[in-house]
């Protein structure tokens, strides 16, 4: 399928600024941001990369995640397809699901049913063949149902697993571009604690982190060098807001658009981002604080180096 727009898939370890970051640049005329900000379909379990690629368990990041996967990899033996799976899902809480504030969210925000139901009776009927094609035609469909102006060069989705899974969105879309959000694993585990789907403690969500930013670490390590920034979120918003910001210009080929400037300025604030609530939430802060430290220097052996910048 020809297209006129790069995929720009932006991820992270969850909270990270993942979907900031989309936010702010489909301020832009010639960037169009997905609805839904997440594209589940893609990289979730029995999504599209699971039509190409057999990601081994030693992936999951959690004992949930392990649980899920085992699961869908029984299903087949049990009557039912993979297409049947990924249908079902599609069709379910990937079309539509309650958010957490009670609003309504998934594929439903962007296209229409028919748009689906036509990209998904294709994709059936190519996906044995070419599985490969068959995922770029079934993207590509969805994501240029949504957009409607020709200024269009980029398509941004800012599901948090896309680094994780980087290595092999890469191989189905090798023109994409990766922009991987960086964040103080401290707060990042404060807010992820928070989640209903996070780890129930900022201790355990720590550990989390640091899995993720491993996993991401290593699939980004197979993307070329020119496919893929990384973007911390504390340079953004607070020490280095104009670098930054003309990094993320220049890494896109984007001259800036006084409405991207505008949200830039008013809304990406540094009281917005509430950097060291952890200190008064946690348990003990000393004992949180020196893990974290164990934590960054585990990473700097595997040569991950992340800055501590307070």
């Amino acid at each position: 399928m020809a297209t006129d727009f790069t995929p720009i898939f932006t991820g992270g370890t969850g909270r990270s600024g993942t979907t900031i970051i989309v936010n702010l640049l489909t301020r832009h005329p010639k960037f169009h941001a997905s609805l839904p900000r997440e594209i589940k379909y893609l990289t979730d379990r029995k999504g599209l990369i699971d039509f190409n690629f057999r990601r081994p368990l030693t992936e999951e990041r959690s004992l949930k995640e392990l649980r899920n996967s085992i699961a869908a990899r029984v299903m087949p033996i049990m009557g039912r397809s993979s297409f049947d799976l990924f249908s079902s899902r599609i069709h379910g809480r990937w079309w539509s699901e309650i958010g957490k504030k009670g609003n309504q969210r998934g594929l439903i925000q962007g296209i229409s049913l028919d748009v689906l139901e036509k990209a998904l009776k294709s994709f059936e009927s190519s996906h044995k063949k070419n599985p490969k094609e068959a995922a770029r035609d079934f993207f590509f469909s969805l994501s240029s149902a949504q957009i409607s102006s020709n200024e269009i060069a980029y398509f941004g989705d800012s599901t948090p697993t896309n680094m994780i899974n980087a290595k092999y969105i890469y191989k189905i879309f090798p023109e994409a571009k990766f922009i991987n959000m960086i964040r103080d694993g401290r707060d990042v585990a404060l807010s992820v604690s928070k989640e209903r789907w996070g780890p129930a403690t900022p201790e355990k969500a720590l550990v989390w982190w640091e899995k993720r930013i491993v996993h991401a670490h290593n699939s980004l390590a197979q993307v070329p060098q020119n496919s893929k920034l990384e973007l911390r979120l504390e340079d953004l918003v607070v020490h280095q807001r104009e670098e930054s910001y003309s990094i993320l210009l220049t890494f896109l080929g984007l001259e800036d658009h006084p409405t991207m400037r505008k949200y830039f300025d008013e809304q990406m604030l540094v009281e917005k981002m509430h950097s060291g609530e952890w200190q008064n939430q946690v348990t003990n802060p000393e004992k949180f604080g020196m893990i974290y430290q164990k934590i960054l220097r585990r990473l700097r052996k595997k040569g991950i180096f992340i800055e501590k910048l307070y």
